[in-house]
């Protein structure tokens, strides 16, 4: 815990030097098992982490550390759901992913009607297709898009950089239809694109993490 607690600040706008400081972080932290399991443990005893692991349209995530003073959160992303994974779409924040299991087609994409607000698939067009396997790693600012096909059993790091913008977009015409969102967390709640994680699934995500050997 004390390594975590002297990362630098990520509240930059220099992406290159975002990249760097994020790669030291999730190398480290992809090679060290005891930290990952203490990190993922004490998950049930912070209310806010806790809050802030979550169910979603596309996966569910764990949040492993905070740091707002420093301005970032270490995530851990996995349980993709394959037939939400299609859609092209943008982050608030830039942010860095390293892969731990699995992988996945990843396809960044070009805006052709400017770098700001909603947009449409139709306001797309490929940029760069990558196949991300265990061990691959990249970093992305908040203005690009991006899709990520996920095979079944894929694990992440992910850290997060300050929002820097209010909202983030999906092509809108390309969304799941609401039969598909993550069900509601009690009998009779409205499905939702996000939601926080119930103590339950948390325990059946790290559950999940000890089968895929991933911690203790």
């Amino acid at each position: 815990m004390s390594w975590l607690a002297g990362i630098p600040s990520l509240d930059t706008l220099d992406l290159r030097e975002m990249q760097r400081i994020s790669r030291d972080l999730l190398d480290h932290l992809a090679a060290d098992r005891k930290l990952l399991t203490r990190l993922v443990d004490g998950i049930q005893d912070d209310a806010d982490r806790l809050a802030n692991s979550r169910i979603t349209l596309l996966l569910n995530r764990l949040s492993l550390y905070q740091a707002p003073d420093r301005g970032f959160e270490i995530r851990m992303n996995m349980n993709p759901r394959p037939e939400n994974q299609r859609v092209p779409h943008d982050h608030c924040y830039a942010f860095a992913t390293r892969v731990l299991t699995g992988g996945y087609v990843h396809v960044v994409r070009r805006r052709t009607d400017g770098w700001e607000g909603p947009f449409r698939g139709d306001d797309l067009e490929p940029g760069i297709v990558t196949v991300e396997r265990p061990g691959s790693a990249y970093t992305l600012g908040p203005a690009m898009v991006h899709q990520a096909v996920m095979e079944p059993d894929t694990v992440t790091l992910f850290v997060r950089g300050p929002r820097r913008k209010s909202l983030s977009h999906a092509a809108s015409e390309l969304m799941p239809s609401h039969e598909s969102w993550p069900a509601g967390a009690e009998p009779g709640e409205a499905a939702a694109e996000s939601r926080p994680a119930t103590p339950d699934e948390y325990r059946l995500m790290r559950s999940y993490l000890y089968l895929l050997d991933l911690i203790d």
